[in-house]
């Protein structure tokens, strides 16, 4: 019974980091976009601005291909690029008004392919789900902020 948890979490973490499963959101939201460049976005989106050398460590991406990335995505006017008020030297992305809207249909997307996940489960079923994945989710982020604290604030062993 204690594996089940966890073969069910390697399943769950494998087939949603898969191109497939990106290629299938892509889909629902009805973006034509290369699935990395649909990850930048939305990275950009959820902590824009941000310089290219953060961008990179949080997608777990080389400068040079998080710099190509941006290019593209800058191109097609889903992000824009700028000096950062805080240090001239470095350029910062942020979504355009047109990115935004790419992100919210992607968002859309992800709720559709939730919804037809779960089609056929009951309201509990989906409540119950939503609970303890709940539970689950900030248990993991009480271990990773005990070992790597967000900015901002102290680890416990401090």
């Amino acid at each position: 019974m204690a594996d089940d948890y966890y073969d069910v979490w390697l399943d769950v973490v494998g087939r949603t980091s898969r191109p497939r499963f990106r290629a299938l959101l892509l889909d629902r939201a009805g973006v034509s976009l290369d699935p990395v460049l649909a990850q930048y976005l939305v990275t950009i989106d959820l902590r824009g601005p941000i310089g290219v050398l953060e961008l990179a460590e949080l997608l777990e991406q080389n400068h040079p291909k998080a710099s190509r990335s941006l290019a593209r995505l800058e191109r097609m006017g889903l992000i824009r690029r700028a000096a950062a008020a805080h240090d001239r030297r470095i350029k910062t992305a942020a979504v355009t008004p047109e990115g935004h809207r790419v992100v919210e249909a992607i968002n859309q997307g992800r709720r559709r392919l939730l919804d037809e996940a779960l089609a056929g489960w009951s309201e509990r079923d989906r409540a119950e789900l939503a609970r303890l994945t709940r539970r689950f989710s900030d248990s993991i982020l009480t271990l990773m902020e005990s070992v790597d604290p967000a900015p901002g604030q102290a680890s416990s062993a401090s």
